[in-house]
């Protein structure tokens, strides 16, 4: 097929199937966060997040999360956290409203950026990757979570959009060799990967709770096809302090034709090769 065939298909897809505005994905996602399915996968992540923040030091730390309700940062040991989102909500760490692609922060600020399916949930999701490196310390961490589109949990969630109008179920398929593609290129270096959620996406409350032991097994055989996957990287850019540089002066000796750099003699090229010349002509 040509790439003008391709065209219309390509906007019927992104029209019907793709990623909506940020808005409506987490005016829809903190519903969705609220029912027993949601909480579980919060319960899950909030331990990944726990284990991550606890050895991570700084002074900032920044949340953005497709749900501003949530304060994911709770168990950090950093006192400065806040968090940044372009809908308004019911959350009282919320600092700020912003376009998550165009972060308000000035470069090498911030010590810990933490994204919570931000990425799952963006329509352009390399940059808002190339945001938070920007605003990341050298040495600081990037702590991302999202969806596992190879698992039971990522499998259930691709075939419901075709079921569904929801914006929760129209998000990007983003695997984790993907991310981790994107962070080498950014100049990260990958510290730590953890996956959890081995149950099935079910709704039923008892149905979750009889579950559980799946999340023990999963963990203990780090099993790769978790519901959700956390990555902490670290960013390994160095940051460069300018030196203005020292120029040496050269002092022209009188009578002699030639300069004197710091003590040493050096004879011009230049005028040599005239001397020869005019020695042959004569």
């Amino acid at each position: 097929m040509s790439h003008q065939s391709l065209g219309p298909l390509r906007q019927f897809w992104r029209k019907h199937f793709g990623v909506l505005p940020e808005e409506e994905s987490i005016r829809d996602m903190v519903s969705w966060f609220e029912t027993p399915l949601g909480e579980a996968l919060l319960s899950e992540e909030g331990e990944s997040i726990e284990q991550a923040l606890h050895c991570l030091f700084g002074y900032h730390l920044l949340q953005m999360s497709i749900s501003p309700r949530l304060d994911l940062g709770h168990s950090s040991r950093i006192t400065h956290r806040f968090s940044l989102s372009p809908v308004s909500d019911e959350n009282p760490s919320l600092s700020a409203l912003c376009d998550f692609a165009e972060l308000p922060l000035p470069e090498e600020s911030i010590d810990v950026v933490l994204l919570h399916h931000v990425l799952d949930y963006s329509q352009s999701p390399h940059q808002l990757l190339r945001e938070s490196a920007r605003v990341l310390i050298p040495r600081g961490h990037l702590v991302i979570l999202g969806f596992n589109p190879w698992s039971v949990f990522g499998t259930c969630r691709w075939f419901a959009r075709f079921f569904s109008r929801k914006p929760r179920w129209r998000h990007q398929s983003l695997r984790l060799g993907r991310i981790l593609d994107w962070l080498t290129l950014l100049d990260f270096e990958s510290v730590d990967i953890q996956q959890g959620f081995y149950r099935l996406p079910l709704q039923h409350p008892g149905a979750i709770k009889h579950l559980h032991w799946l999340e023990r097994w999963g963990k203990r055989l780090r099993l790769p096809w978790g519901g959700y996957y956390m990555i902490v990287a670290r960013k390994e850019r160095i940051a460069l302090t300018p030196l203005k540089p020292a120029w040496r002066t050269l002092k022209p000796v009188p009578g002699l034709g030639i300069t004197k750099l710091h003590g040493r003699v050096k004879s011009p090229s230049i005028k040599v090769a005239k001397t020869n010349q005019n020695d042959r002509e004569e």
